[in-house]
């Protein structure tokens, strides 16, 4: 019986064909019957690039036959660019690059990188597939959104990996790379809740619009939904999208915490934004429920949420500016006045971001500034307040049976907190 190994070139060769069969299927669907789509890659040339990738890895003694084989495919695709340009009138060369790089898929199988090689296949047959979708989507882009990526590919690849790793100030807290890695965390938030709100928040009425704004800030989703409250006379179900918002901040940090978490803190605070979070989901049911029977056409009653930009510069460098201060609040709280210190930074912290001080809180232990517990109880301080601040926001802004809901749910969700808090 013939026992083949991941390194046997049989296997290599099967695997390369069917790489490029799989892509060539795509293509021969789309071009059958179409004489737009039509050009000199089908299934059999596809298939049978891919398989000459892989063969010309095979013989040891000659290294550079890929590269030899490469440059006569090259010269065959120089001469089906200038057929189809001239005799076809066929614009663009996405065909040409494919049967390139499917070229190379072979002989990345052939070089037992099978991992990157079906990498690759899957995002070529994804542009392939999601072509018209992607044209679409780029439609609908503006320049402020292209810059926004832009900055935040910047901050991102061209300045992290470029800052200290070690504590550069006397103190031992501020690493500069870690520091900034947090604020591309949040920024990265931030820029995907941008697109999911351009997208599916209008479309998905104010519960939605609740979930999906509070992946950048619950407390604009407050402000927003309170300031139309008065407009609409719909109270309950923008109470629903409000406690949806304070939900999904309460979700947002267990995630940061399972990121960065110790697993001894991780352990003893979890339970709390969980419970918080749970709570507030049960709240925002209960008005859901009472506006659904009112028979409230909710889905077209959405706030307007103005978008300016995924990505801004500017409010990055603020969550970092206050990301080091209320780290340094921490310490310097911790060493000055002891727990009192560090409680009454979370609270005043807490009002304006909770992220920056979950993420100083988290980093303040991994330090050694802070032990497990008085961490707990700064970051379920933090959240207290961070919840109770939205009744804050809708006295000022909203309507008054909106603030009666938001006060019952918010003061429910917190009791719920404190009850986690002491009972964990």
């Amino acid at each position: 019986m013939l026992e083949l190994s991941l390194t046997h070139p049989l296997l290599k060769l099967m695997i390369a064909i069917l790489l490029g069969a799989f892509l060539g299927i795509r293509r021969e669907m789309k071009a059958q019957g179409s004489i737009k789509h039509q050009s000199f890659m089908g299934i059999r040339t596809m298939t049978l690039l891919c398989g000459m990738g892989a063969i010309s890895t095979f013989f040891e003694a000659f290294p550079l036959l890929p590269f030899v084989f490469f440059a006569g495919i090259l010269v065959l695709v120089g001469i089906a660019y200038t057929h189809g340009s001239f005799a076809m009138k066929r614009i663009g060369i996405t065909t040409e690059l494919s049967a390139i790089l499917i070229f190379w898929i072979g002989v990345l199988v052939g070089l037992e990188e099978a991992i990157l090689a079906v990498i690759l296949t899957i995002f070529l047959a994804s542009l392939n597939a999601f072509k018209e979708k992607l044209h679409g989507f780029v439609g609908t882009l503006n320049e402020k959104e292209w810059v926004g990526a832009l900055q935040l590919l910047i901050i991102s690849g061209a300045i992290l990996p470029f800052l200290p790793h070690e504590p550069i100030d006397p103190w031992g807290v501020l690493v500069p790379f870690r520091v900034w890695l947090l604020v591309i965390l949040i920024s990265g938030i931030g820029f995907m809740g941008y697109f999911l709100i351009k997208y599916f928040g209008t479309k998905g009425g104010v519960p939605l619009t609740g979930f999906l704004g509070a992946l950048v800030s619950s407390n604009a989703v407050t402000v927003s939904m309170a300031s139309q409250s008065k407009k609409f006379k719909i109270c309950g179900i923008f109470a629903t999208g409000i406690l949806i918002g304070l939900a999904t901040m309460q979700l947002r940090v267990v995630l940061e915490i399972l990121i960065l978490g110790t697993a001894q803190l991780t352990s003893s605070i979890i339970s709390i934004p969980i419970a918080m979070a749970t709570a507030s989901g049960i709240a925002a049911f209960y008005f859901f429920r009472q506006t659904s029977k009112k028979n409230y056409f909710f889905w077209e009653k959405e706030p307007e949420l103005k978008l300016e930009s995924p990505f801004e510069l500017k409010p990055a460098l603020q969550f970092g500016i206050i990301f080091v201060l209320v780290l340094f609040a921490v310490v310097f709280g911790k060493k000055y006045f002891g727990e009192p210190g560090v409680y009454l930074a979370s609270l005043f912290s807490g009002i304006i971001d909770i992220d920056a001080i979950v993420l100083s809180t988290l980093e303040s232990v991994r330090l050694g500034e802070l032990d497990p517990h008085t961490a707990k109880n700064s970051i379920a301080i933090a959240l207290f307040t961070n919840t109770i601040i939205k009744i804050g926001f809708v006295a000022l802004l909203g309507s008054k049976e909106l603030l009666e809901k938001i006060t019952t749910g918010v003061l429910f969700i917190t009791l719920i907190g404190v009850l986690t808090l002491f009972l964990t």
